[in-house]
């Protein structure tokens, strides 16, 4: 583990994670020679929120522990870095009065034009997949595409993202998780509208959709419930 005055570096093999210490997000890392500036977005996708407080230290198991709060939500973010390499995001659930009104959603940005696609499982028996039309090989991650990819909001419980020199895996140990891409368009307000590039959302609002979401692939209507639970995420950078 490297400190300096803005960043927390952790070193798992030929891996790098970059945690900013002003609010304990994550910023970018290296796998091998590849840099990916995937970040989290500090800000609830559902209202506005105010960092708190930051802390860090490297725990008995040998894993290193970065760990923020944030008012009103979430109260507890937190990383585990483990020594295999795999990154454990717990995100502590919200108040009754967020998830009564709102959907709870933390959100990811990265370079648009590195991304390829993306494939996902919903269950045992259901799969979609997304292409980046935008997608450009050996494009220069400083340059801004024109417009943003259309997107979808699909149910998920695992997710593989393709970037140019980067593989993402992220699973789900909590239920009702959805995935929130892009700018699509959606004329049921009761959708969320993503700030982020990319974004998890869960605990949805108690709510009754009898129509499919705008997606990729063909998906049954579904009837979000309410469990009340923290977010669970595992990534995997390969």
């Amino acid at each position: 583990m490297r400190e300096s005055n803005v960043e927390l570096q952790v070193a798992v093999g030929n891996k790098i994670f970059v945690f900013g210490k002003a609010k304990g997000t994550l910023d970018k890392l290296k796998v091998g020679m590849n840099v990916l500036h995937f970040s989290q977005s500090s800000m609830d996708e559902a209202s506005s929120n105010e960092f708190s407080t930051v802390m860090w230290k490297k725990q008995k198991d040998g894993s290193i522990l970065i760990k923020s709060s944030y008012k009103p939500w979430p109260n507890s973010l937190s990383w585990t870095v483990f020594a295999d390499g795999r990154l454990k995001l717990e995100v502590s659930s919200p108040s009754s009065e967020i998830s009564n009104s709102k959907w709870a959603g933390l959100g990811f940005n990265y370079p648009d034009q590195l991304l390829n696609q993306i494939s996902w499982n919903s269950s045992d028996s259901e799969s979609g997949n997304w292409k980046n039309l935008q997608f450009t090989p050996m494009a220069d991650p400083t340059l801004e595409i024109e417009g943003n990819p259309t997107g979808f909001l699909m149910q998920i419980r695992s997710v593989k993202m393709e970037f140019e020199s980067v593989i993402l895996d992220v699973s789900t140990e909590t239920s009702d998780i959805f995935l929130g891409l892009g700018d699509y368009q959606n004329p049921d307000s009761s959708y969320p509208t993503a700030v982020s590039d990319l974004v998890f959302y869960f605990n949805p609002p108690l709510q009754e959709i009898d129509k499919p979401l705008q997606s990729p692939s063909d998906q049954s209507s579904f009837r979000p419930n309410q469990p009340k639970e923290q977010l669970v995420l595992w990534f995997h950078f390969r």
